[in-house]
């Protein structure tokens, strides 16, 4: 119980001092990468961010959404715990999916635009994935758009339950989109059998 206590009066502390910091270095900003995916004739845009604790950085984050405009958000290290509200962080005009981190940092998050109709699929239990489904005004036009973060720490294991969820090592046709960030290190890959 301590060890809980500490862990977050830490991650408070963190917050707090996060938001103070001046002319902090990359890891205090927002790393984006935006991409454009053509969705029946229209373009669907996706943007893609890691946060690095977007507690203190919720008005940095929205300037970043608002500059690109994006249909769909997918979102990695957001560092919230689950009594954190998506209200507290997210507004109105875009559907959240969560999946927090279980220690201090991580988590994942997917935004759709309230124009797109949307629904949660799958929430891994045991890793940091949520993917949602997306359609189309055909129905032939159905995305499935997942997001992951892998810690550092972890082992293949998350890609390989990313690789069951999705259906990556199917011949199936469905139209996906996998983004977040994996943490690719040599050395920290080794297979779970």
């Amino acid at each position: 119980m301590e060890a809980d206590e500490a862990e977050e009066k830490a991650e408070i502390e963190s917050r707090d001092s996060a938001g103070k910091k001046k002319g902090g270095g990359i890891k205090d900003q927002i790393q984006t990468m935006a991409q454009v995916y053509k969705f029946v004739g229209k373009s669907l845009v996706l943007l893609q961010v890691n946060c690095r604790s977007i507690y203190n950085k919720v008005l940095e984050f929205w300037n970043v959404v608002d500059t690109y405009n994006p249909d769909i958000i997918i979102g990695t290290e957001l560092w919230l715990r689950e009594e954190t509200g998506n209200t507290e962080i997210f507004r109105a005009d875009y559907t959240t999916f969560r999946r927090d981190g279980h220690t201090r940092g991580g988590g994942v998050f997917i935004c759709v635009k309230n124009n797109l109709t949307c629904s949660e699929l799958w929430v891994d239990d045991d890793f940091e994935i949520t993917a949602v489904e997306i359609k189309g005004s055909d129905s032939k036009d159905t995305w499935e758009v997942t997001g992951i973060y892998r810690a550092p720490s972890e082992d293949v294991r998350v890609i390989e339950s990313l690789a069951d969820r999705t259906g990556c090592l199917s011949t199936s046709m469905k139209l996906s989109i996998i983004g977040g960030g994996l943490e690719l290190t040599a050395g920290r890959l080794e297979g779970s059998g």
